[in-house]
């Protein structure tokens, strides 16, 4: 029985789980000013006032400065990076009347603390991702009666990688305090206050345009999912199987780790890859435990039973499914391939885990399994570091490669990266373009290179991530076929015909 999460729901489960749940934010309502007339002065000075306890005058006091203290909400933004979820900005709505400048980065400290604590009660797991920080502000910006303050993306992420090899949402905290004094203007320019001091609260709730795109859908004794409507009359499917990293954890149900870990869901449905794919829904699986475990949970069946479902409930082409999956999900992808071969119409692999598989419950493919996904005649574009110290290249993609390729010529491409803070790459493929692998150089630390621009300044800086984190260059689109052709641009060839 299938059934689907509410966005009501998933807004009450933990702020990270939020992605694209949380609400505008709202001006609260400013206090009125505790001034009196002349009229009341002068009525005061000629009739004696009853006398009032110590206790009324220090709650009368208090009283007034809550009323002389406005208070504003302040809503969080997130984005997907090539890392994960991160908090990227903070809002504060100053309400349509007002507004305020004299701001700069340390106007404002905003701090945020991330826990898995609750979740991690009663068991004896540990988490690596927890945080008690002050977010590093990289600018703000004034736009009408809105101030956004800008954050590092290199920092802030909305989960904690945990003992178990899990990314988990951590529950968020964030509190604001202003430093100094700003000024606060009518909308028409006015000087309404040049030493302007506020209050601020954050719900914690999180606004994230991409992960908004996407509905999530339980399923009751089967595979939850995330999946993305691209509309009617579209015909087209991307199933994507995300890494070891984003199944879930102490039977959670959260089904956000796959979306939020990295691009691997989201990317799909960008306008980018939705022009590209002329139109297609998206369906990425989260694992209930591992994808290692597919052949001993029936987990293959179970996936092809809710491939099948969306394709005949959303009137999908079946010869129109593309498959993708990186790591754990590489080897999920092969398994889909050698079980129900007549499932996918192309393939995009990334670092399949084939080597380690037998060593955490899975089954590493035979040479005889591997044939069956040449036998079955589905294109399959492989992409892997050069050198890969989670799982061994030569093991998985090139041995793959190998089988696939064997008795053909192939061709061998070095391209060089537009952005020199990518890490280059080689490209090997088959004449008639059916098999290709894109194999990227890796550091003398074995690191792969990425230009990426977490301080949001304007310009790229060279960031090194593991030598196994390749499918990044897949969901930017980068790997390239000697005739220019890049992977997504080439997977739409079997959908697009």
């Amino acid at each position: 029985m299938k059934k689907t999460l509410s966005a009501a729901l998933i807004c009450a489960v933990t702020v990270s789980a939020l992605a694209g749940c949380g609400s505008s934010a709202q001006e609260t309502t400013a206090a009125a000013d505790a001034g009196t007339t002349a009229a009341e002065t002068t009525a005061a000075e000629t009739t004696k006032a009853p006398e009032t306890t110590k206790a009324e005058e220090t709650s009368a006091e208090a009283e007034t400065e809550s009323e002389e203290t406005d208070t504003y909400s302040c809503q969080l933004y997130g984005v997907v990076t090539d890392a994960g979820q991160v908090v990227s900005q903070m809002v504060i709505d100053f309400g349509d009347t007002k507004k305020i400048s004299d701001i700069d980065n340390d106007t404002f400290t905003v701090h945020a603390v991330a826990s898995t604590e609750e979740i991690l009660k009663d068991t004896e797991l540990e988490s690596y991702g927890d945080y008690d920080i002050d977010r590093k502000i990289v600018k703000q910006e004034v736009k009408g009666q809105r101030l956004i303050i800008y954050f590092d993306q290199s920092e802030g992420a909305t989960l904690a990688y945990t003992t178990a090899a899990r990314n988990y949402p951590a529950d968020l905290t964030y509190t604001v305090t202003q430093n100094k004094p700003v000024t606060l203007t009518a909308a028409d320019g006015t000087v309404l206050d040049d030493a302007y001091m506020a209050e601020y609260t954050c719900d914690n709730t999180i606004i994230d345009e991409e992960t908004a795109k996407f509905e999530s859908i339980l399923v009751e004794g089967g595979i939850n999912y995330q999946f993305y409507n691209a509309g009617e009359d579209v015909d087209k499917l991307v199933v994507w199987f995300h890494g070891n990293g984003e199944g879930d954890m102490l039977e959670s149900d959260n089904n956000v780790a796959q979306m939020l870990a990295n691009r691997g869901t989201v990317a799909w449905a960008t306008d980018e890859f939705q022009e590209i794919l002329g139109k297609a829904h998206v369906m990425a699986f989260q694992a209930p435990d591992t994808w290692y475990y597919a052949q001993r949970d029936g987990l293959l069946d179970m996936a092809a039973d809710e491939i099948k479902e969306v394709v005949e409930t959303y009137n999908i082409d079946p010869e129109k499914v593309l498959v993708s999956g990186c790591s754990a999900g590489g080897y999920m992808t092969s398994r889909m391939i050698i079980a129900h071969p007549d499932l996918f119409c192309a393939a995009m692999i990334n670092c399949p885990a084939y080597d380690v598989a037998s060593d955490r419950g899975g089954e590493t493919p035979t040479d005889e399994e591997l044939t069956a996904i040449k036998d079955s005649g589905i294109p399959v574009w492989l992409v892997q570091g050069a050198t890969d110290s989670s799982v061994a290249t030569d093991e998985c993609s090139k041995r793959l490669f190998a089988i696939l390729t064997d008795g053909q010529d192939v061709t061998e491409t070095t391209i060089k990266q537009e952005l020199e803070q990518n890490s280059d790459f080689t490209t090997y493929e088959t004449s008639d373009g059916i098999y290709k692998l894109s194999l990227y150089e890796t550091t003398e630390d074995d690191k792969l290179r990425f230009a990426e621009d977490y301080d949001q300044d304007g310009t790229m800086s060279e960031v090194l991530y593991s030598n196994h984190w390749s499918w990044i260059y897949t969901l930017k689109n980068n790997p390239q076929a000697a005739d220019g052709t890049h992977i997504v641009n080439w997977a739409a060839g079997f959908v697009n015909e």
